[in-house]
């Protein structure tokens, strides 16, 4: 029912035929030219590679420099700086110090420039005989109260500054003029408005009148002279600075102490 057909003249050699045999693509063995461009190409790539790395370390050690170089000017700028600092807490200091002084250097009394307002306060009829000081006392500062809120508002007023207290003694033909002193001394700048008037008492006056020799027999009575009132008064130096009494020093002749304190003023430590 199959039949099978074999062909064996394939089989035999006068029969085979040339095969062709399949082109192979790619280099051939005989060509360097791709080995050669290879090559130049690793060459040139590995010589970039190396020059770059050369850039760059020179590159980074210029920086090292340039730092090394700027940390060295850091640390001069630091020791600078810590000697401005401290030229600053001496200034400081000082400043402290010349503000303190010239704050006691303000509040000195010239007596040279009392005693000639005390001239021109006192009224006729009315004789200084005792000018006494008393210096003030400096109380401490009350503590702070730590248990106060801190939202609280506290208001504080700054006390006057403590001056002396100074007492006068002397005699007046009248109570008038011993109330007028009062008053003067209460309207002056040199003294505080806390004027008192201690005592007054009335005294046999002192002063005796005596008749030269005459030849006349019967010599004339000698009348007696007016009792005299004895007063003691006591008061208080204003608080007020040198500073703000400057044109009343001048008035009384304190030249010397109205120019330094101007001098004070002008520096700017007053």
């Amino acid at each position: 029912m199959y039949g099978l057909d074999i062909n064996f003249l394939n089989d035999r050699p006068e029969y085979k035929k040339d095969i062709p045999k399949p082109a192979v693509s790619g280099p051939s063995l005989e060509d360097t030219r791709p080995i050669i461009l290879g090559t130049a190409v690793a060459v040139a790539i590995n010589s970039l590679v190396a020059g770059g790395w050369l850039y760059i370390n020179n590159v980074n050690s210029k920086l090292q420099g340039d730092l090394d170089k700027l940390n060295g000017e850091l640390n001069t700028l630091i020791v600078q700086v810590k000697d401005l600092e401290a030229i600053k807490e001496k200034t400081k200091k000082f400043q402290a110090e010349a503000e303190a002084l010239a704050t006691v250097f303000d509040q000195i009394k010239s007596w040279s420039a009392l005693l000639g307002e005390l001239a021109t306060l006192v009224p006729n009829g009315v004789i200084i005989t005792t000018i006494e000081q008393k210096e003030a006392e400096v109380s401490a500062p009350p503590p702070d109260n730590k248990s106060a809120k801190k939202d609280e508002k506290q208001e504080t007023s700054t006390p006057p500054r403590p001056t002396a207290t100074i007492l006068l003694s002397g005699t007046s033909d009248s109570y008038g003029n011993i109330n007028d002193f009062q008053l003067l001394l209460e309207n002056s700048p040199f003294f505080q408005e806390k004027t008192k008037l201690i005592s007054t008492a009335r005294k046999p006056n002192p002063t005796r009148l005596e008749l030269r020799e005459s030849n006349l027999i019967l010599a004339p009575e000698i009348p007696e002279l007016l009792e005299i009132i004895e007063y003691k008064i006591e008061t208080k130096l204003s608080s007020l600075g040198v500073s703000e009494l400057l044109p009343e020093l001048k008035s009384k002749g304190s030249i010397g102490l109205v120019e330094r304190v101007q001098i004070l003023k002008e520096t700017g430590i007053l």
